[in-house]
């Protein structure tokens, strides 16, 4: 019996119409990733029943509870994926196509399949919503991002939702393709940069006759953070965290002239609003000295009446 290779697994997805349902003609995407950890556990609740025997009786079931991450290259065709984190999207133009992405309601739900392929056995999970969205661009590699995903159901069998999914492509952004502004101005001495989107989906709604599924994944109040490295060259940015200064950045990953046609593809991601913590530079060694800027985003009065804002742009007509 052979054993499944991970080289040869894929994980598709598709927007649901109705909570915890296929749709009804499924057009599934093909999503590359680096590794998953998305699966259903359940506890078994031990009796308490006193029998005249010290021995145990048979555990009953707990509910089931389905949670796992997945690892990302950030690529120019996860639209949906970034819709589905974030909540909103507009999408204008007639090819090439820009989506702004805002912070809003959350769509129905995502339902992903874990597939197998070369052993045949597929892995449904129904009923999912973005926790969190985690991405990080570094200085000097592909530009790297995971989501954390909470689900209602799941279904094993030997067939997949879709044995025809669409592959998009996979040509993520990498280093070279990077401008940030901070404030609206453009800085050159930033070494790294991270935000994490948390939607504090709340995953205790069961129901009695519920089979131990989650009834519903009910969103909680964004909260957008992360942390900014830069080389320590003066105190401009220093300052700003010391004496509480509303800030933005936008980081741009954009590739030939960024307006969204085959391998013009861009990406943006704006923070309008912000504020970092204070955390001075210190000496760790005679290396040259770095500053990390933690920061908190929030929405108050910016035009894009958002914590977060992203601007995707490429050839795909519908997300």
């Amino acid at each position: 019996m052979p054993q499944a290779e991970g080289s040869q697994g894929q994980i598709i997805y598709d927007a649901e119409t109705t909570y915890k349902t296929d749709p009804g003609t499924p057009d599934c995407k093909l999503l590359p990733f680096k590794s998953e950890s998305l699966r259903l556990s359940r506890d078994l609740v031990e009796s308490e029943a006193i029998t005249g025997s010290r021995n145990p009786k048979k555990p009953g079931r707990g509910k089931s509870n389905i949670a796992g991450a997945v690892e990302l290259e950030i690529n120019p065709y996860i639209a949906t994926i970034l819709k589905h984190a974030l909540g909103t999207n507009v999408t204008t133009g007639a090819g090439p196509y820009t989506h702004t992405m805002k912070i809003g309601s959350l769509p129905v739900g995502l339902v992903f399949e874990i597939g197998f392929k070369d052993i045949a056995q597929y892995f449904k999970y129904n009923g999912c919503r973005i926790n969190s969205l985690k991405m990080s661009v570094p200085s000097d590699c592909l530009m790297s991002g995971s989501i954390y995903i909470i689900g209602a159901k799941e279904t094993v069998g030997g067939t997949s939702l879709d044995a025809t999914p669409t592959d998009l492509g996979h040509k993520p952004f990498d280093a070279y393709e990077v401008t940030i502004l901070e404030g609206g101005a453009a800085i050159a001495i930033v070494t790294a940069y991270e935000f994490t989107l948390e939607n504090n989906l709340d995953d205790s709604v069961y129901v009695v006759g519920g089979a131990g599924e989650k009834y519903s994944l009910p969103a909680g109040k964004v909260k957008v953070s992360g942390n900014l490295k830069a080389l320590f060259a003066d105190l401009s940015l220093y300052n700003k965290a010391k004496n509480s200064t509303e800030t933005s950045l936008k980081i741009t990953l954009s590739r030939g002239n960024g307006l969204g046609s085959a391998d013009n593809e861009s990406f943006e991601i704006f923070i309008p609003e912000l504020l970092y913590q204070p955390d001075a530079p210190v000496i760790a060694g005679p290396q040259g000295v770095l500053v990390e800027l933690p920061f908190t985003a929030y929405y108050d009065n910016s035009a894009e009446a958002s914590t977060m804002q992203m601007i995707l742009k490429n050839t795909q007509a519908t997300i």
